[in-house]
């Protein structure tokens, strides 16, 4: 049964959280199947995400003056949507970082 349902949250795209709320079970539980069955090599990896997805960019009505910051709206693949305020020299690789930390790629 845990193998299936195991198998089930990594198709789902979902959370951990997300998926053992939707489905009433204790989320401690699934993690620790989760490890077994992984251990046991009987779980999936977790699906890998697309390194890019499609972008919109809205223009601004006016161009922000030099050294102010812009929001930046992200739409997750775990359908969270983060907003981050940006200057011209934010250096993106940490907002990668922060975004794998919230997507559950590794921990803060």
């Amino acid at each position: 049964m845990w193998v299936k349902r195991v198998r089930e949250f990594h198709d789902s795209g979902l959370s951990a959280e997300e998926f053992a709320v939707r489905k009433s079970i204790e989320l401690r539980t699934l993690k620790s199947w989760i490890r077994v069955l992984q251990k046991a090599g009987e779980a999936p990896p977790r699906r890998e995400q697309p390194g890019f997805l499609p972008v919109s960019v809205l223009h601004a009505v006016k161009a922000p003056v030099a050294g102010t910051a812009v929001m930046v709206e992200i739409d997750l693949a775990n359908g969270r949507r983060v907003r981050v305020h940006v200057k011209a020299d934010t250096d993106f690789r940490r907002v990668a970082d922060l975004l794998d930390a919230v997507e559950g790629a590794r921990q803060c």
